[in-house]
């Protein structure tokens, strides 16, 4: 779902030509804390491939996504709640990590992957400040969508008893 929203919807959104938001990252919040590492980049690789192939941006996303997959075990490490010893699993999101913890791995997330995005799609520091200009809007945009799409699932998950 994440994907298609993204290819349809999100890949579309330019906002003052530099943020783009990069909801698919929320598929890696997704996954259980006791994911194989190699299946974070696996995954990242053929969502990235996918992304690629409607965004005519080749291996750009798939790198990207790749390189975000690869740091989100040891983000999960440094962002997860205070004094888990990863002995139980757990799925990411702001009710098993509280919200300000989930948003801090939120922005991280995004900053690794639209800083990995946007270097390797220039190739260069030539242009440092469209660098870190299309770096810092779309992390902030894409924690934007990311809380948001959090805070839709913790709401129509919860049920309110009669």
């Amino acid at each position: 779902m994440l994907y298609f929203l993204q290819v349809i919807l999100f890949n579309h959104i330019h906002i003052f030509g530099y943020a783009t938001p990069m909801t698919y990252i929320f598929f890696f919040m997704m996954l259980p804390s006791n994911t194989r590492h190699w299946i974070y980049v696996a995954l990242g690789f053929a969502m990235g491939f996918l992304i690629d192939l409607f965004t005519n941006t080749p291996g750009v996303g798939a790198s990207a996504v790749c390189i975000t997959g690869f740091c989100t075990p040891w983000l999960l490490k440094l962002f997860a709640p205070s004094g888990y010893a990863f002995e139980e699993p757990f799925e990411p999101s702001s009710r098993t990590m509280e919200w300000l913890p989930f948003i801090r791995f939120t922005v991280a997330m995004a900053l690794v992957n639209t800083f990995a995005y946007y270097l390797i799609e220039s190739f260069s520091f030539f242009n440092i400040g469209f660098l870190l200009l299309s770096t810092l809007l779309s992390t902030l945009i894409t924690v934007v969508f990311v809380c948001g799409i959090e805070f839709l699932k913790n709401g129509t998950s919860k049920k309110k008893a009669p």
